[in-house]
């Protein structure tokens, strides 16, 4: 049992930091704004659950636009390579 319970506990304690590292990675204002930025549609679905993220999880502390700009960088930056390799396979020069 006690080792049920010290189970337990871990897996509490790893949800709570995946928890934590979410929010600090994707739930944080940056320094540009919105209107320097260019105007991209979404379909509402989409746009009510962002809000509701940024409302719930962000505490209204972040914009919609700060959090689609952190999952933006994270995408890009996690799949750097995979992005530039299928570019380059599909990108040949004209001549």
């Amino acid at each position: 049992m006690e080792k049920l319970n010290q189970l337990r506990e871990s897996t509490q304690v790893q949800i709570t930091k995946s928890i934590e590292n979410y929010v600090d990675t994707f739930l944080n204002e940056v320094s540009t704004k919105a209107k320097d930025g260019k105007t991209v549609y979404i379909r509402p679905e989409s746009h009510k659950k962002l809000t509701r993220i940024v409302e719930v999880i962000g505490e209204n502390k972040v914009s919609v636009y700060a959090y689609l700009y952190n999952l933006l960088e994270h995408h890009f930056n996690e799949l750097e390579q995979e992005i530039t390799i299928s570019f380059n396979e599909k990108n040949k020069p004209i001549f």
